[in-house]
């Protein structure tokens, strides 16, 4: 099949008029002008007319089992009071209202143009019995908590049986040791072995917020506090930051992404260009907490691959009807904060970089012959110089979405599979 469109922009500095993508199978197999390609006999042609067709968004950090939480948790007192709150609310939750939380999410995903998504698993079987209900692809990262001291050959038994049964569902699947603050550091260490053993992806909420600082470099706080009530042993607090914690543990996989980072001396930025990580940045969620400044330009000097992420509705304000899992809505905070930065620099953080965090960078996350189909569609209204600025600034649902060279949503039937 050949799509043709007003425009294509198929990655930085790759933007082309009255343009052409075949499609054959889950795959690109040409991407061109129209003139170009030249469609064999009896190869289906569909001109989708004054749109741009762009590659679908990669969502590098999501909780997708929450989009049932919208306007449900308020974030008047500290990010441990939020935690606390998160901690009470989950326990009245039912496995269908998870079921249904996590397909409203990815449906939301869909809409606005996400072909992938890095989520969080928190409950096991979930991905399982989820993963078939949507075309969404969905990197199933399992969620470990353990701060009690023999911890850690359980949650390594939770991450075994979790990777059997999600691994052959999805394109990657990782572990997810939670924060440093609720994972023992031999528990990280741990973790971060069996990871790199079996060539695994890992993920973590780090430097977050000022409770986790104050607890790890002031060994007191709020969260100190809570943690030590529970149970925690805090001997490993007051020695440093959460980034320098993490190093101390040995809790860096060789592929780790870290989530957040909103709080960073230079050593930290130095000790994570070492480590080789790759970083996720949830604008909104940054900005609804209030959370430090995102050093966006002392990472990126430090040549630091920076991805961006949903996060989840119970940390991204709004009301239950206007909150919505939406990648433009994210790239649109970020540029506010950051309004020198390239319309293209943005894209590529929902697009291309999220696809090398996945270790995915050569077969997602750019309209490119030899690539997976996953390619999203939105109205052209200007000149092809514009087109950038064009996806960086729209809002609402995209007119059409394809993942794996099959439709996934569609506002008509002008995309055919």
């Amino acid at each position: 099949m050949i799509l043709r469109s007003r425009a294509i922009w198929a990655g930085k500095g790759r933007v082309i008029g009255d343009a052409a993508v075949r499609v054959r199978g889950d795959w690109i197999t040409g991407v061109g002008g129209c003139r170009d390609l030249v469609p064999d006999d009896g190869e289906p042609v569909v001109d989708i007319g004054e749109s741009i067709i762009f590659p679908a968004f990669v969502n590098a950090h999501c909780h997708l089992e929450y989009t049932g939480l919208a306007g449900e948790l308020y974030r008047d007192g500290s990010f441990t009071d939020w935690l606390n709150q998160m901690v009470s609310i989950k326990q009245s939750l039912t496995h269908d209202d998870h079921e249904t939380a996590w397909l409203a999410g990815a449906d939301m995903l869909l809409r606005t143009g996400c072909g992938m998504v890095v989520n969080i698993e928190s409950l096991p079987g979930l991905y399982e019995r989820m993963a078939p209900e949507t075309p969404l692809q969905v990197c199933p990262f399992t969620e470990l908590i353990g701060y009690n001291p023999d911890d850690a050959s359980e949650l390594v038994d939770l991450a075994k049986r979790e990777l059997m049964a999600n691994a052959p569902l999805a394109l990657n699947a990782g572990l997810s040791a939670h924060a440093p603050y609720t994972v023992t550091p031999e528990a990280l260490n741990v973790l971060a072995m069996f990871a790199d053993e079996h060539s695994l992806s890992t993920t973590i909420h780090l430097a977050e917020s000022d409770d986790e600082w104050e607890m790890f470099t002031d060994g007191m706080g709020p969260l100190y506090d809570t943690m030590e009530d529970l149970g925690r042993l805090m001997d490993d607090c007051g020695t440093g930051t959460p980034v320098q914690h993490l190093v101390k543990s040995g809790g860096f996989a060789k592929k780790t992404l870290v989530v957040h980072v909103n709080r960073l001396t230079d050593v930290d930025v130095e000790l994570l260009r070492r480590a080789d990580a790759d970083v996720v940045h949830c604008p909104r969620s940054r900005a609804w907490f209030g959370h430090g400044g995102f050093d966006y330009d002392r990472l990126a000097k430090a040549g630091l691959n920076i991805c961006l992420g949903t996060d989840s509705l119970a940390s991204i304000g709004g009301g239950r009807e206007a909150a919505a899992l939406d990648m433009f809505a994210e790239m649109q905070e970020f540029s506010r904060r950051h309004p020198s930065l390239e319309c293209e620099d943005i894209l590529q953080m929902a697009t291309t970089n999220g696809a090398k965090a996945m270790r995915l960078g050569n077969e997602i996350g750019q309209i490119r012959d030899g690539f997976m189909a996953n390619m999203a569609m939105i109205p052209f209204n200007g000149t092809l110089s514009e087109v950038p600025e064009m996806i960086l600034h729209h809002r609402g649902p995209v007119e059409a979405l394809m993942i794996a060279g099959r439709r996934a949503f569609s506002m008509n039937d002008s995309i055919v599979d």
